[in-house]
């Protein structure tokens, strides 16, 4: 029994050290920045400067990263890893010369270190120092024999080639970084996103399977694989690559995301609900506009409305100025029949940047269904006025004119549109319209004409006008297009 309990033990000492840990480091951050914003002198050992710099760091602070490095330089002068934070800063910050003349610094104090020596490696590649980089990296070459950092060294090598504009060499040497460390993230990175390696895509992919075949519990390898399909538009091999990859390493939630992401893309809309769920259940998973939008879309397009306009709402919250969200909250309120909740969504998508003429459509027609014609009048001209060949609106248009008696104003703006272009949707439309202006020969010879060029989208009749679909003579036109 007593071991039993053991592990449980166990694990409660850690959890209570990993407090004790947290709590000392947010006294020491508190302690420096009391100090710092009081001006008053505050001496620490290097170890406490080591936390303090790790913790900025991991906020993405990098200017307080920096102040610290400086501040543990000025009192531990001799000590060459505060020099490496600086530099490493400087050229996160894209300070070349700060950055050049760190590496001075540090080049008197630990001339023959090897990080020291990597790190110049990667300033030199960074700021382009073509030839300074090669020679650094002949250098490092002749020193370093394990795997890990030769393919570190690789990586560079890659990145150097691909500046000398040696893109064939910059592949190879980019393959053999994975070949040597198949964990070797940055590596897959550069090989996917590169613009300058597009010309080696299949080449990549192949690589990739080879990898993917030889080590098939790398996930890594799996997830990068599954963004090659993806972008070469191969759904289903990126889902199964996707899937792959999360279930070799369950932790990483940028894996869901993906997968979550992929069903959506491929209408699996219950399953993507599923993924996105895993990957809100991680601590790292961090909510953006996209996520939501395409939260709520799932739910819209699964007709649960209600669980719709929540993610649209907090989307509102990540991003209020995107016009989308009004239209699809109002598309919610559309199909839940709440016409004028529905309009005030659409106006509201109208007044911001970029919306479409669909926004002006939907708002025409909530207008008309809530009995405010002049309004939604207005909002038919804007839809035609944005897109010219909106079929869509002009039919719409003409529905609510002759809805409103003005029947020969329909007609007339449905043949002005005809003389500018012709689609499938404008042509049954104008059947349809004609049909219930009682023109009915006029009708059935452009319902003639438009099956003999579209028939395949003929539902498109029935859309407008469904009792058609019983009508002796279009079910007779219908027949004889059909053989």
């Amino acid at each position: 029994m007593a071991q039993e309990a053991m592990p449980g033990a166990l694990l409660g000492m850690n959890r209570k050290s990993n407090d004790q840990r947290e709590t000392a480091l947010m006294a020491l951050v508190a302690r420096y920045e009391s100090a710092h914003q009081k001006k008053r002198p505050l001496f620490l050992a290097e170890e406490e400067f080591e936390e303090l710099l790790i913790h900025y760091f991991g906020q993405h602070d990098y200017d307080q990263t920096l102040e610290v490095a400086d501040l543990a330089i000025s009192q531990h002068t001799y000590t060459p890893d505060f020099y490496k934070w600086k530099a490493l800063i400087h050229k996160i910050n894209l300070q070349e010369d700060d950055a050049l003349a760190t590496l001075e610094q540090l080049n008197i104090y630990a001339p023959n270190d090897e990080e020291v020596m990597m790190l110049r490696l990667e300033v030199f590649v960074h700021f382009e120092h073509q030839e300074e980089a090669r020679a650094a990296l002949d250098q490092l070459y002749n020193l370093v024999d394990e795997d890990e950092k030769l393919s570190l060294l690789a990586f560079f090598d890659g990145l150097l080639c691909m500046q000398e504009t040696r893109f064939r060499e910059s592949f190879e040497a980019l393959s053999e970084a994975i070949r040597l460390d198949p964990y070797q993230e940055p590596a897959y990175d550069e090989l996917l996103n590169a613009p300058e390696l597009d010309a080696f895509r299949k080449d990549i992919g192949r690589m990739l399977q080879r990898q993917a075949d030889r080590d098939p519990f790398n996930d890594l390898t799996w997830y990068y694989l599954g963004m090659w399909y993806d972008d070469g538009g191969d759904d289903l091999a990126a889902l199964d690559a996707f899937a792959n990859a999360r279930s070799l390493n369950p932790d990483r939630s940028g894996y869901d995301l993906e997968f979550a992401d992929k069903l959506f893309d491929l209408e699996m809309y219950e399953q993507a609900l599923r993924g996105y769920t895993a990957y809100f259940e991680s601590d790292d998973a961090e909510e953006s506009y996209e996520t939501c939008m395409r939260i709520g879309r799932s739910h819209q397009l699964l007709e649960d409305y209600a669980g719709a306009k929540k993610s649209y709402f907090r989307a509102l919250e990540l991003d209020p100025e995107m016009y989308d969200i009004y239209q699809y909250i109002a598309e919610c309120c559309v199909a839940q029949e709440k016409w004028g909740v529905a309009a005030y969504n659409y106006g509201r998508a109208v007044e911001l940047p970029n919306h479409t003429a669909d926004c002006w459509l939907g708002l025409a027609l909530c207008s008309s269904a809530t009995n405010a014609p002049l309004e939604a009048e207005q909002a038919f001209l804007k839809a035609i006025e944005m897109e010219e060949e909106f079929s869509d609106a002009y039919v719409s248009y003409a529905l609510f004119l002759v809805e409103n008696g003005r029947e020969l104003d329909a007609i007339k703006m449905l043949e002005d549109a005809a003389e500018q272009y012709t689609d499938d949707a404008l042509a049954f439309g104008t059947v349809a319209i004609l049909m219930l202006c009682n023109r009915r020969k006029q009708a059935l010879v452009l319902l003639n004409e438009a099956l003999g060029e579209y028939y395949e989208e003929r539902e498109q009749l029935f859309n407008w006008h469904p009792e058609l679909e019983r009508d002796p003579d279009v079910l007779a036109l219908l027949q004889l297009h059909k053989q």
